[in-house]
């Protein structure tokens, strides 16, 4: 995955350690993809880390309601991130420790970025990020 119009990616100092704590334990069967799985690694130690009073309400995060746009096709996308035992795909909420999930934590409305899974690449840009409460 590759992101356009960022200058850092943030993340919620509870949601950085739940997530290297994921990638560091996971084996490459469970992220599908070794390099991949480096790559994730590689975004998340790059990122900022914020403690719950200097984090922007616009940043997605765990619990955050993302709305994305294939820009290709032009539909819109909504994705709840949620911890892997919520996440039900029958009302649009993701594992936020899944592949696209991880793709989809730190975004922020406006930025855009390209997923390549199985040789196929999607364009989609960040409509809206909806965070109710931090939890």
């Amino acid at each position: 995955m590759t992101t356009a119009n960022k200058t850092s990616l943030l993340l919620l100092k509870k949601d950085y350690e739940l997530l290297l704590d994921h990638l560091k334990k996971s084996t490459p069967e469970l992220m599908y993809d070794q390099h991949l799985q480096q790559a994730q690694l590689e975004k998340i130690n790059g990122a900022s880390i914020l403690g719950t009073e200097e984090f922007p309400n616009s940043v997605s995060r765990l619990y955050s309601t993302v709305i994305i746009r294939d820009t290709v096709n032009r539909i819109n996308l909504e994705y709840k991130l949620v911890p892997p035992g919520d996440a039900d795909e029958h009302d649009g909420s993701i594992s936020a420790l899944s592949l696209f999930g991880l793709a989809l934590m730190g975004l922020q409305e406006g930025e855009s970025f390209t997923w390549q899974l199985s040789g196929r690449k999607k364009y989609y840009a960040v409509v809206a990020v909806r965070n109710n409460a931090f939890v």
